[in-house]
């Protein structure tokens, strides 16, 4: 009777992690990814920031993050290519569903272009490329300090977003 106990919680555990371990976007893992995690998690216990490799119709942008609850649950996701849509010709978006990621102190005042935001009740990451003075309240994620102008006629687009190597 033990043994068979024990077989069932095994199966258990296994079909658990496996049904926890699916990704639904196009997630490409390689073998450099727990590499980089690693440096990236020894980095923000340095208190060096950690930084995003981001890659949108050829161009590649790096973008510092902040260190807060959403950003460290986000880069446990990476590398990750997600689909996002231009919507309302001032950013990229991203849903993955309200409450996807935990928040921590969330912001109410303007943005910046080439700021990277979580908004909370759709689960949206957002690449803010346009400005148009709306105040909204949001995780703030990080900034992108190059050029996200290319975004205004990119169109919906294929973003991948991984941990810059330092």
């Amino acid at each position: 009777m033990k043994k068979m106990i024990v077989a069932l919680l095994s199966l258990t555990v296994l079909i658990l992690g496996t049904a926890c371990g699916a990704q639904t976007p196009s997630a490409k893992k390689d073998a450099t990814a727990p590499k980089a995690q690693a440096a990236a998690e020894s980095n923000a216990k340095a208190g060096a920031p950690v930084k995003l490799k981001i890659t949108a119709n050829g161009k590649t942008l790096t973008a510092v993050m902040e260190d807060n609850p959403t950003v460290q649950a986000f880069t446990k996701k990476l590398p990750v290519t997600l689909p996002m849509e231009n919507l309302y010709g001032r950013e990229m978006c991203y849903r993955y569903g309200g409450g996807t990621f935990p928040t921590g102190q969330l912001r109410s005042d303007g943005y910046q272009v080439g700021d990277i935001a979580y908004w909370p009740p759709r689960g949206s990451l957002v690449i803010l490329f346009a400005q148009n003075g709306e105040h909204f309240e949001r995780q703030h994620l990080g900034h992108i300090n190059e050029s996200v102008s290319f975004f205004h006629n990119a169109g919906d687009v294929k973003v991948n977003f991984e941990l810059a190597k330092e």
